[in-house]
């Protein structure tokens, strides 16, 4: 966990909020925001709101009441939830190339 904590530092994400559901990263020149769940993998969730990324390789969206700052929708319940789109990672590596595309 370490060493993830640093990759975010590494690319400019601030730990903002830590709870059982998931950890809050700030990008500290653009002030949006991320989520890493607690999953087997290493599992990003990004707004669909914030970042110029490829939503369409995304692992699909997720609903969870963790992602606070995320928009919300409908999913079954008659409450809305927050929702973002999930980005699973195998490595590290592979999280901290993530990372990098999101500062451009």
């Amino acid at each position: 966990m370490h060493t993830l904590q640093h990759i975010f530092k590494t690319h400019n994400f601030a730990l903002t909020n830590i709870t059982t559901k998931g950890l809050e990263y700030r990008h500290q020149e653009t002030e949006d925001i991320i989520y890493l769940l607690p999953t087997k993998e290493i599992n990003l969730v990004v707004s669909p709101l914030s970042f110029d990324v490829d939503l369409s390789q995304s692992d699909g969206k997720v609903h969870s009441t963790a992602l606070k700052h995320f928009p919300k929708r409908l999913n079954g319940g008659t409450q809305p939830i927050s929702f973002g789109y999930s980005f699973k990672f195998k490595t590290e590596e592979a999280l901290s190339n993530f990372l990098h595309t999101l500062n451009r």
